[in-house]
Parts: structure tokens; C-alpha cells; sequence
């Protein structure tokens, strides 16, 4: 696949959207560290890459990152190469666009198909733009070799979009957007959740036909970059159930905005054990009802007492479902995602309704 060219600004994933509409985190605002033991604010201010300052994985523009060849960035490095996930993670309407660069002769362990591990050097990029104008780009370093050894950073551009310098403190309505730039420890909220620690670089999100400048993942069998790869001779690798488009479409947006928080191994499954997160496994993709998502939420009880309603997924009825209340609540005690949006994603919003309305 030829390397990415001159490409407008978009991003990667670190922006964190805590979960989606579900069942819960009632007074703790869906707090993925609340009701664990775990003090946020001591999270926040660990120092688990190195810290903040004067730090030598924190170049101090978005050029010096190697991602562009030029300060402005409208010339992408040739070693860098662009992608989409099949699912987009909703923030507030930006528009994003998201890179990777992988080590020359580096292969991501793939052992785990559920949770790449990516080799040391490894670097994403997303950049999002706001009302057409960017606002940032978000960079993730892999710093050693285990799943803790991640730096994340982001860069706010200028006025001007001639520059984006590092912004480890965040910065709010960037640009004169009401876009916020959030700061280094809240990068860690979401995705410290998955083992891994990458979100929308994985198997499941990239087993599509993506466009041809987008690598997807029969680009990375290809380029024997797995260490592992899947075994079918070609793709889709792991077919999703049969399903109608808006079945398909909920429980896609579910897994890139809800799965980072709601699966198994994230603090928040201790508290509301519902998974949103799909897996590759054969029994867990054979029917719509095996998959996770149906399993621990249609005509599921809440674990939470926060909103009235007979189920996570009420099957039948969305107005009497937690995950729809929660979803279209102001309430900032109530609505889930619980952070890093403002905005309703009303075209989410019809997709979750028509497919509770339509469930047997």
C-alpha cells in the first residue's frame, strides 16, 4: 500500500468518551475510576510516562513528532500511513482524521486478536477539525514494550493553522470552537481501559473495505504486518452476524463509543457489568443474540438506581430504556457518555431507537 500523502487534519482516538447511554455510574458521573477504591485525582496526577514537562517524548510541535514534513502539516511523512475505523468515536461533530506509524520491520503481536499489542516506537496521530478549522492533533507514543508504556499528548494549533504546539494542560473552546482539548491525564480515563491501550486501530474496526488511501486490515495481512494474522483467505476476517443495517450500525457505534468502558477488563465492568465491546470470537459474533451486547443488556435489569427504567435495553420500547435515558439526558449526573461531549449525536440517537424499537 503506498504511503499516506498530502492530507487535510483529522485525528486518532485518544479523545475519550467514557461510555455510551448505559446502564450506569449514578452519582459518580460515569466515572471510569469511581467506586473502585481509586482516587481519581490521584491518577491524574501520576507520572506514569515520565511526567510533563521538559519531557523527551513530548516534541514540542506536531512536525517534530514525524508526522508531517512541513510545520503546517498539510504534507504527511511517507512513512506514515492513514486509516479509519469502521465505527467512528462521536465528538461533538469534529471531523477527524487519524495515522499510524509502525517501526520499518516492527509487527504488531496479534497473538490476542481481541488486544493488539503494538511494538515499541509506534506512533498514532489524530486530528480533529472543528467548524472547519483545526483545533488539534493528538499524538500516542508506545515507550517500551508493555501495555502501561504509552506517552499521550496532545497538540493545539494556532489561529493562523501554521503550527500546533504541545498542550499537556488541555485547553477549552480551542480555536474559538467549543471544542476542549483535553489534558494528558485524561487521555488515560479511556484508554487505559483496554489492554493495549489503542482503540480504533484493531481488528474488528479495521475488517472492512476501507478507501484505497485508508490502510484496513487485509492491507496489514498483506504487509505481514501481524504477527499472527487471521486465517480465513480473505475478508471480511470476522463476519458480523446477520443483521439489518441500523442492527449493525447500533451495535458498531456502541463498541467504538461505550466498549472502551463497558468490557470486561476496564475498572467500570466492576461496577455496571454490562459489554459493549464486540469480540472476534466465533460464538460471540455466530447471532445477533450471543454478542455481548445483547447479552448483558436487552431485557437486562440496571445495576443502577439512577434512572427509572425496567432495563438497559427494554426491548420493544426505547422510552423505557436506560441506555436512551441516560443517552439524551442533560443531566451531566445521568448522561453517558459521561465525558469529553456536549453535543447530542441525534443521528446516533435515531439509530439506538430504531433498533430497541425493532427487537423482538
Amino acid at each position: 500500500m503506498p504511503a499516506m500523502c498530502v492530507r487535510s487534519v483529522g485525528s486518532l482516538s485518544c479523545v475519550l468518551v467514557a461510555s455510551l447511554a448505559l446502564a450506569a455510574c449514578g452519582d459518580n458521573h460515569g466515572d471510569p475510576d469511581a467506586g473502585t477504591g481509586i482516587d481519581a485525582a490521584v491518577i491524574d496526577a501520576q507520572v506514569v510516562d515520565g511526567g510533563v514537562d521538559a519531557n523527551p517524548n513530548m516534541p514540542p510541535t506536531i512536525a517534530d513528532t514525524g508526522l508531517c514534513l512541513d510545520a503546517g502539516c498539510q504534507q504527511i511523512a511517507p512513512d506514515v500511513h492513514g486509516y479509519a475505523p469502521r465505527w467512528a468515536l462521536w465528538s461533538d461533530g469534529a471531523v477527524k482524521q487519524r495515522y499510524i506509524y509502525l517501526p520499518p520491520g516492527a509487527t504488531i503481536d496479534t497473538s490476542d486478536m481481541d488486544h493488539w499489542k503494538f511494538p515499541m516506537g509506534t506512533k498514532l496521530w489524530k486530528v480533529f477539525t472543528r467548524d472547519n478549522i483545526r483545533v488539534e492533533t493528538r499524538f500516542y507514543l508506545k515507550t517500551g514494550p508493555a501495555d502501561t508504556d504509552w506517552y499521550f499528548v496532545a497538540y493545539a494549533w494556532n489561529e493562523a493553522q501554521t503550527e500546533a504546539v504541545a498542550a499537556p494542560s488541555g485547553q477549552q473552546n480551542a480555536n474559538g470552537t467549543t471544542h476542549d482539548i483535553p489534558q494528558r491525564s485524561d487521555c488515560r480515563k479511556c484508554h487505559d481501559q483496554v489492554p493495549g491501550r489503542v482503540l480504533g486501530f484493531s481488528a474488528l474496526q479495521l475488517d472492512y473495505d476501507a478507501p484505497s488511501t485508508e490502510l484496513d486490515l487485509k492491507d496489514l495481512v498483506s504487509m505481514n504486518l501481524l504477527s499472527a494474522p487471521p486465517t480465513a483467505a480473505t475478508g471480511p476476517y470476522f463476519p458480523l452476524p446477520a443483521a439489518t443495517p441500523t442492527e449493525i450500525a447500533a451495535l458498531g457505534y456502541l463498541h467504538a463509543n461505550c466498549g472502551h468502558c463497558h468490557n470486561p477488563d476496564s475498572t467500570v465492568h466492576q461496577i455496571v457489568p454490562q459489554v459493549l465491546r464486540l469480540s472476534t470470537a466465533p460464538s460471540a459474533l455466530a447471532t445477533l443474540e450471543a454478542t455481548p451486547t445483547y447479552m448483558t443488556t436487552v431485557n437486562v435489569a440496571p445495576t443502577q438506581s439512577s434512572v427509572s427504567a425496567p432495563a438497559i435495553v427494554n426491548a420493544g420500547d426505547p422510552d423505557h430504556s436506560a441506555m436512551i435515558i441516560r443517552f439524551e439526558s442533560t443531566n451531566p449526573a445521568i448522561h453517558m457518555p459521561a465525558i469529553a461531549t456536549e453535543v447530542l449525536d441525534t443521528t446516533a440517537d435515531a439509530t439506538l431507537r430504531d433498533w430497541i424499537t425493532h427487537i423482538p
